[in-house]
């Protein structure tokens, strides 16, 4: 009879959607993964084969860990279908054992799991045939990582994921419970896999973690190219004991459940089963007559509005009420809590639990807890009447049909306000457990209940949709992660706008510096723009909502052209109309107002310039010597206003006749003041421009350049938005949007994949030492030696503007602040200027001013980092040189960007390297001062090594 079970079992399966949609969804994305670079499984290939044995090993890991949802809706489906369909008796009443009952069960059931992960084994096969992929990265095909892949590494996280989903079905006999189950075991997973992540013994983590990354992991952290290129993992050691340990787990697990199932309908205790059987025998104190009440009819607005009030408190607490919700509310917290020991952290270092980086946990934390309550729920909701065989029932009753949805839809949205504030209340604990007491409510307002929260909504609108319209609850669940699915596969196909990306929006990070400053706009015009067509999904799921035993596809259809009456036609033509001009806006902005290109475009643009203008890198041009430039910033409307000029000089030994020009193009050029000359080539799109001159510049000859440019950033982008130019801590430097000469390097694309991929050969690599030619140039610029640099920069009057020199003079003029700064001694041809609204720390080291510029926000490393100045310059004027500056000034900038970065006396200092390190453990490795000494030396370095280079 096993046979015959495991036989039956397989039969269904194949036969059904779930089994050849989620074959393709792993298919696709596996081939995805190894015919491109837009998706990435287990991390970057890098220099590796795209059909190593280890990218073989690693993807088909990853991929048993990310199908336990696939695995779960197998198996769990199995056990529960017989009580879902009311057939439990038929199997229940047959001579069949229950062992060869819910083992036939599980074997059919995973077998089926097992051949959706053959399709990812084959996706790599068939990938790495592919004709488009470079014949360099494809290695000699070898059928044995393919077969220790599926059979010793995929197979075994089948079974055991197999092994406790489909224990945790048959005995709770509820799928709400299973994927409670589902969520409990990543939560655990990632709490687990932190702290076997920072063990010692790496035996004993190999060991521990269930899916075996960790042994692959810690077995081939030494592995060359070489060998991940041709070797497959040894079964041994670490890895045998890792299998072996957790098959033995699944087959204790199967075990128990084996014995505990019940082979009969209920799962009542003793306790409950004598409650029922009392209740059947009614007693003469409890019969009672009643009189039939008074009943008048009401089939007014009021009654329906009373009646979605009424059936929304039931649908509410249906969902709030459940086990399966309070267990993932509870997981969630505790991810959050686990989460959050990680955060931010730096050579293991915590920082200060700020109210920002806490919002970041919290999306990554509730993510899946949130889709998993959107995606279920919004199945279990609908067809909860159907469930219960009460359908026949309420569809009779004379409530109008949007009461059904809208009370659905709003106990979706209560549960996803439910869970945020839980996220919100358990992110305030964890700050005042840390002693933390800076709490911005506001902020956990704004984000959590607008840029989270509307999403989830979004997601919400779609759960249910798709549930009415599939009419199937299975398959709906499946279109949700379809969707999911496809959200990867259009960015890997380049379709990365939001407008087809349902609740697609642009990234909208956040500083303490910068709040989330201008990413506000486009978020509200993108979030507007999806909401009107949630109204057009919402609309769609009122005609098609099923009322009554008859629910073929063309009798709905006809139901649903007898709704679409006046009001619904008013509703769903003001939600296309809005949706539509909304996404004109949208439009307008990212496409007319702005360049909109795509990530592969950008790849594309870059390797176009270094085909076309590579050739002129050798190409004679004059030096920079003098830099005298003017810088107007204007933060509330982020733009800038530049003019100067660069004093030029022949210091090759022939004329030079042809100046290259490069400004980016993101830069308008009003005005280049240049000797007479033509125009060679003027290309804007890639910002090269050629002047042949009139009379060739003689060597030794002087000449200047004048340039009046402007850098404005108008409406709001889809994606990679200008975060130099901010509302309240602006930094850029000289390379972003100064005029530059000839080609320039740093333009290139660097991935030596890429380069190969557009034809470009590989990166230069840095010059010999006793290269004679390369000693004439330094390494950040070709275009001066030394220069002289002498800068004026305004801003808004509540900021302070900074760029490197000493501060000649301040004044205020036409409601502007302005600043002048001017070096006293040649610096190298790279410069940088800052703008926000500082708090000032000053100290002084012998005759050196220190300065230290923060948010007044972050207060917490001020002083250490001053003592990191004063140690630094102690130390290396002691062991170099004199310090060559009269000043050193650190600077901080939002958190954007990830580093510090040295310029003469100024020292920009990003917001999330250093002014939040939570330094009160006393063995936590101090970053900060690190950091600071680091950049210190750099003055000496930049003065003494570089200098050498290019006066030798």
């Amino acid at each position: 009879m096993l046979r015959e079970i495991i036989s039956f079992e397989v039969r269904y399966h194949l036969k059904q959607p779930l089994f050849y949609i989620s074959s393709m969804i792993f298919f696709l994305l596996t081939f995805g993964a190894i015919t491109t670079d837009s998706v990435q499984i287990g991390g970057a290939i890098g220099n590796v084969n795209r059909n190593a044995p280890f990218v073989i090993m690693q993807i088909g890991l990853v991929m048993s860990v990310i199908g336990v949802f696939v695995t779960t809706a197998f198996v769990a489906s199995s056990t529960h279908r017989d009580v879902e369909h009311n057939t439990w008796s038929l199997f229940y009443s047959s001579p069949i054992s229950k062992r060869d009952y819910l083992l036939g069960r599980f074997i059919g059931s995973t077998l089926v799991s097992f051949l959706v992960f053959v399709g990812v084994i084959a996706a790599i096969i068939i990938g790495s045939a592919m004709p488009w992929l470079e014949p360099e990265r494809i290695g000699p095909f070898m059928a044995s990582p393919y077969l220790f892949t599926l059979f010793m590494l995929i197979l075994p996280n089948v079974v055991l994921t197999g092994a406790i989903f489909f224990s945790l079905a048959a005995l709770t006999r509820s799928m709400l419970y299973t994927y409670a189950g589902v969520v409990a075991f990543f939560v655990a997973y990632a709490v687990s896999a932190n702290i076997l992540g920072n063990m010692e013994n790496e035996f004993v983590a190999s060991l521990l973690d269930p899916f075996g990354l960790a042994a692959l992991s810690v077995a081939t952290k030494y592995w060359t190219v070489f060998q991940r290129n041709n070797a497959v993992l040894p079964l041994e050691g670490a890895l045998l004991l890792n299998r072996l340990l957790w098959l033995g787990i699944a087959a204790l697990v199967l075990g128990l459940s084996v014995s505990r199932f019940r082979f009969s309908a209920g799962v009542a205790t003793r306790k409950q089963r004598k409650k029922a059987a009392d209740d059947e025998v009614p007693r003469q104190s409890d019969i009672v007559t009643l009189e039939q009440p008074q009943l008048s009819r009401d089939f007014s607005r009021t009654a329906a509005a009373r009646q979605f009030l009424h059936q929304t408190r039931l649908e509410i607490h249906g969902v709030l009420a459940s086990i399966p919700f309070i267990v993932i509310l509870f997981l969630a917290a505790l991810n959050i809590v686990g989460n959050s020991t990680e955060l931010d952290q730096l050579f293991g270092t915590t920082v200060f639990p700020v109210t920002g980086l806490m919002l970041q946990v919290i999306q990554g934390a509730f993510l899946l807890p949130a889709l998993i309550i959107m995606t279920f729920y919004a199945g279990e909701l609908a067809f909860r009447e159907r469930a219960l065989n009460l359908d026949e029932v309420y569809d009779a009753l004379p409530t109008p049909t949007w009461v059904f949805w809208a009370s659905k839809l709003t106990a979706l949205l209560c549960a996803t306000i439910v869970l945020l504030s839980v996220a919100m209340i358990t992110s305030i604990g964890i700050q005042l457990a840390q002693g933390y007491r800076h709490l911005e409510l506001t902020l956990y307002l704004q984000t959590l209940f607008l840029e989270v929260g509307i999403p989830f909504a979004l997601f919400a609108v779609l759960a249910l949709t798709l549930q009415v319209l599939t009419n199937n609850k299975y398959v709906g669940f499946l279109m949700m992660v379809l969707y999911f699915v496809s959200r990867i596969v259009l960015q890997v196909m380049g379709y990365e706008h939001g407008l087809y990306q349902y609740a697609g929006s642009p990234s909208s990070p956040y500083s303490d510096m910068n709040g989330y400053g201008h990413f506000v706009e486009p978020l509200f015009w993108f979030y507007l723009y999806w909401i009107f067509f949630a109204v057009i999904l919402l609309t769609l799921a009122h005609l098609f909502w099923v009322r009554g035993t008859e629910t073929s596809f063309p009798h709905r259809r006809r139901l649903a052209a007898m709704r679409f009456g006046p009001t619904a036609k008013l509703i769903a033509g003001a939600a296309l109309v809005a949706f539509v001009s909304t996404g004109c806006f949208i439009f307008y902005n990212t496409n007319v107002l702005n360049d909109y290109v795509t990530t592969k475009g950008m790849e594309k643009k870059s390797a176009e310039f270094e085909k076309l203008y590579k050739k002129y890198e050798a190409a004679p041009q004059p030096r920079i010597t003098d830099v005298n430039v003017d810088v107007d910033i204007f933060p509330e409307e982020r733009r800038l206003a530049i003019s100067g000029t660069y004093a030029l000089e022949n210091k090759t030994r022939s004329p030079i006749r042809d100046l290259h020009i490069l400004i980016s193009p993101l830069v308008d050029i009003e005005k280049l003041d240049i000797p007479p000359h033509s125009v060679v080539s003027s290309d804007a799109k890639h910002g090269y421009y050629i002047y042949r001159l009139a009379e060739p510049l003689q060597p030794g000859e002087r000449a200047s350049l004048g340039f009046q440019l402007a850098v404005r950033n108008p409406g709001f982008v889809n994606s990679n938005a200008n975060t130099k130019i901010v509302e309240n801590g602006t930094f850029f430097n000289s390379y972003d949007y100064f005029p530059h000469l000839g080609y320039v390097r740093i333009f290139e694309l660097q991935d030596r994949n890429k380069r190969r991929k557009y034809g470009l050969e590989p990166v230069q690599r840095m010059a010999k030492v006793d290269d004679p030619e390369a000693r004439m140039n330094n390494y950040l610029s070709r275009e001066a030696d030394w220069l002289n640099l002498s800068t004026t920069v305004s801003t808004s009057p509540d900021q302070i503007a900074i760029a490197p020199g000493y501060l000649q003079r301040e004044w205020t003029e036409n409601g502007r602040r302005y600043f002048e700064y001017e070096m006293d001694a040649p610096i190298l041809g790279f410069w940088s200027y800052l703008s926000a609204r500082y708090e000032v720390r000053r100290d002084k080291w012998k005759d050196v001013a220190i300065e230290i510029y923060y948010d007044p926000q972050h207060p917490y490393n001020v002083d250490r980092m001053i003592d990191g100045v004063k140690k630094s310059l102690d130390y290396f004027t002691e062991n170099f040189s004199p310090y060559q500056h009269r000043q050193v000034r650190i600077l901080e900038f939002p958190r954007y960007a990830r580093f510090a970065q040295s310029f003469p006396n100024t020292i920009p200092f990003s917001e999330s390297l250093g002014f939040i390190a939570d330094l009160s453990d006393e063995e936590s490795i101090d970053y900060v001062f690190y950091v600071t000494a680091h950049e210190v030396a750099h003055q000496w370095w930049a003065h003494q090594v570089i200098g050498a280079n290019v006066q030798g």
